[in-house]
């Protein structure tokens, strides 16, 4: 393996190395090791015979982003007490109970399980004060609608097509011959497939406007309660459960005016608040943006994301300068009442937050600060429902 040095012509700050290090994962499945060796040096890993290829689009990226992002520094809604200081001693890797069964994807039992099962609540309970409407959601969303949500024009990197035979008896019983006595898929299964007309769920709030559909929604707007599992393929960016192919999300989703939908997530947030300090989680609630696909207009769309603060992250801490988003506090404006044809009476299209915790990233991060043992749990979360039972 060869290693590329990227210096930067300044110093990056804290967000703009995220922000690097996401993309450039994207550049190529073979990079690997990506990390800043400080603010001005992005170093990561590749081939030696890919070297000469990767490192200048490795360069040319970074500095690309370092450049349509240099004016922006993350605006602090909320820091915990013990933010900055070093995380607990927890496990770097998967904490007990947690079994990868393939690339991104992660069986739960005991600790890890409870643990899974106790946020799920906990996240749940709190939309409650909304009286949401519960709503249960395909894992698939067709084609067509994903297109709606833009989705293959800002984050294809991340699509996971759902695809089977093409319904031709040729094709099908070619598939079953080459197959007869291999134990793993040919380089010619492709070839037997029928255009996806479903994709794996990337967000489970896509579900909410896709069913709204052309409707017209009364004044306010609507809460919703939603989980459901989510895919997302992250290339060499996968790892433990910070970052898994197949993961779930809690929701809580508001459609409807603009002046509604913008109050309750400032209320959302005032109320997440205090929930941090039960949990004894050291956290920051910051501005953030998406990881849209590298494309020219990238930057300009994460450069708005950030300075229009329509993205908040709920972010752990896991050690000096490194944080792990766990949940987002988004607002839409109208894309998607726009996209699927939503109105507000007497108020145009539609507008939408939503409200994401990822489950599998708390537990990681909790166990990150807190360690695996329950005896050295803040007293909220010992005395939970979930751990006065037998675990699993």
């Amino acid at each position: 393996m060869s290693v590329i040095l990227v210096r930067l012509p300044n110093p990056a700050n804290e967000m703009v190395r995220e922000e690097i290090a996401k993309q450039v994962a994207h550049v190529s499945k073979a990079i690997r090791a990506i990390a800043f060796d400080d603010p001005s040096t992005l170093r990561c890993e590749v081939p030696d015979e890919l070297q000469a290829e990767l490192a200048p689009q490795v360069e040319q990226l970074a500095v690309r982003i370092q450049r349509g992002l240099r004016s922006l520094e993350r605006k602090l809604v909320h820091r915990s007490s013990g933010a900055g200081r070093p995380a607990a001693a927890g496990p770097i890797g998967l904490p007990p109970g947690a079994t990868m069964l393939g690339f991104g994807q992660v069986a739960l039992q005991g600790t890890a399980l409870s643990l899974y099962r106790f946020f799920d609540r906990i996240f749940r309970e709190f939309g409650d004060p909304w009286r949401p409407i519960h709503l249960n959601t395909p894992t698939l969303i067709p084609s067509d609608a994903l297109a709606k949500c833009d989705y293959f024009r800002s984050f294809p990197q991340y699509v996971t097509f759902a695809a089977h035979l093409q319904e031709d008896f040729k094709h099908i019983a070619d598939f079953r011959a080459r197959h007869q006595k291999r134990d793993t898929l040919d380089e010619q299964a492709l070839g037997n497939m029928a255009t996806p007309e479903a994709c794996l769920s990337p967000a489970v709030c896509y579900h909410v406007y896709h069913m709204h559909a052309g409707d017209q929604i009364g004044a306010p707007g609507l809460a919703y309660s939603v989980c459901g599992k989510c895919f997302r393929y992250e290339s060499t960016n996968v790892r433990d459960l910070r970052r898994l192919w197949d993961f779930t999300m809690r929701e809580l989703v508001f459609v409807g005016t603009k002046e509604w939908v913008l109050a309750e997530r400032e209320a959302a947030i005032g109320r997440f608040i205090p929930l941090l300090d039960q949990l004894g989680v050291v956290a920051e609630i910051r501005t953030a943006s998406d990881p849209f696909f590298v494309a020219p207009d990238a930057t300009a769309k994460t450069y708005f994301q950030l300075s229009s603060e329509t993205k908040y992250e709920i972010a752990l801490e896991l050690g000096p300068d490194d944080f792990m988003a766990v949940g987002s506090f988004n607002y839409h404006t109208d894309f998607f009442g726009k996209a699927f044809g939503v109105t507000e009476a007497n108020a145009g299209p539609m507008h939408s937050v939503c409200v994401a915790f990822g489950l599998e990233r708390w537990v990681h991060g909790f166990v990150a600060q807190h360690g695996s043992d329950p005896a050295g749990w803040p007293p909220f979360v010992q005395q939970a429902p979930e751990f006065r039972t037998a675990a699993g």
